[in-house]
């Protein structure tokens, strides 16, 4: 009976979610497909569980094929060198011609193959299909009780259908709450206090004036040496130098910024930026003779921080920013080093020291105080490395 079908179905997703640890992905509006997805490492279990039965092969092999398309698709979401399809389905009737063969190990054959095992739970063959089932994937018995009244199959139905939409909504909603924890106050205060700054270097001399921007505080070596001017590391964090240095910076600190300070919160977000730019401004004293100003450094730093929520949150990270995030640094690296006069020292110094900084202060609600000690001495030890160097050498 379809009531069975369906019951089997929903009791099987319930298990698989609440006892094996699978996460939900998909349950479609008709409620007879469940996407389900469990990640290890460089390993993704996919399972899909759809009460549809078949009545040819061919048909069979066509909805085979939708399959292997749609997790096609989902690879950049699931970011798994191996992916592999558990493909259940669960129906009255198998197919009346000779489809067994498709049970064999399907590859889709690519650079990152996926790969298929098909399982068709038709009446006549239901508890063989199931034994196959619970030792491919390595689980203990999957628990369903046909023998229940119907009353008591349809509101358990009802019952797992509402688990299962409920873990979607929870996931959205979780995901949602990462990127929202802060709001975005300190970004536009850093944005006001560089465009200020900007027009002070305008307005009394220029900010392309070499003398100017010694006075207001960029980075020049032979000051920090000479006198001690070490504050310059920071000072010089907040000038830029040209017009279209400060426009596109400022544009680079409104994107990164907000969403940075919407992950980690505002006094962590504040504390990033000042350890990035130091970072950045240090790594620009020691490998730059050049004189040298604006927020690149911290900006850089900022990416490391995405790349440090990345690395704790790797699914949403990928779902969500990931690729762009990538993408974006290895551009502007590549741009760094394409030309000269790129301060590239203070953008991979910033990135650095970004990434070490987030892991300083860790994401909100998350403490590994070991591991963010560790950062502190890294942190103080490269910065104290890379100063003798720079010392050294100038």
């Amino acid at each position: 009976m379809y009531l069975d079908e369906q019951y089997a179905m929903y009791r099987m997703a319930y298990q698989f979610v609440s006892r094996d640890e699978y996460d939900v992905l998909y349950v479609n509006e008709q409620g007879n497909e469940i996407w389900l997805e469990k990640n290890a490492g460089k390993n993704s279990k996919v399972l899909r569980l759809i009460n549809q039965g078949f009545d040819w092969k061919n048909h069979l092999k066509k909805d085979i094929a939708v399959v292997f398309q749609k997790v096609k698709a989902m690879k950049k979401f699931l970011r798994a060198k191996h992916i592999q399809i558990h493909n259940i389905y669960i129906s009255e009737y198998a197919p009346v011609d000779s489809w067994e063969f498709l049970k064999q190990p399907m590859k889709l054959n690519e650079k990152q193959p996926i790969t298929m095992k098909l399982y068709y739970l038709s009446n006549s063959h239901y508890e063989e299909e199931k034994q196959r089932l619970e030792k491919e994937i390595g689980i203990s018995s999957l628990d369903v009780d046909f023998s229940n009244e119907e009353t008591v199959k349809e509101e358990r139905v009802a019952s797992y259908k509402q688990f299962l939409r409920q873990r979607v909504l929870d996931d959205k909603k979780h995901t949602e709450g990462m990127f929202s924890f802060g709001k975005p106050r300190l970004t536009y205060i850093i944005l006001l206090l560089c465009v200020s700054l900007f027009l002070m270097l305008e307005t009394n001399g220029g900010s392309e004036n070499i003398q100017t921007l010694i006075q207001f505080g960029a980075k020049f070596n032979p000051a920090i040496m000479e006198d001690g001017e070490w504050w310059r590391i920071v000072s010089s964090m907040f000038l830029h130098i040209g017009w279209l240095h400060l426009v596109m910076n400022m544009i680079a600190v409104y994107y990164l910024g907000t969403l940075v300070e919407r992950i980690y919160g505002s006094l962590r977000f504040l504390i990033i930026y000042f350890l990035a730019g130091i970072g950045g401004g240090i790594a620009s004293f020691a490998f730059s003779a050049n004189i040298a100003a604006g927020a690149s450094g911290a900006l850089f730093g900022l990416f490391g921080a995405l790349l440090f929520f990345g690395l704790h949150h790797r699914r949403i990270f990928f779902q969500t920013i990931g690729t762009n995030v990538i993408m974006l640094i290895g551009i502007n690296i590549v741009f760094g080093f394409s030309i000269p006069a790129i301060d590239n020292g203070a953008h991979l110094g910033g990135l650095v020291a970004g990434f070490i900084a987030s892991g300083i202060v860790h994401l909100p609600k998350q403490k590994e105080w070991g591991k963010q000690i560790g950062a502190v001495l890294v942190y103080l030890a490269l910065a104290f490395g890379i100063i003798q160097y720079g010392v050294a050498i100038t």
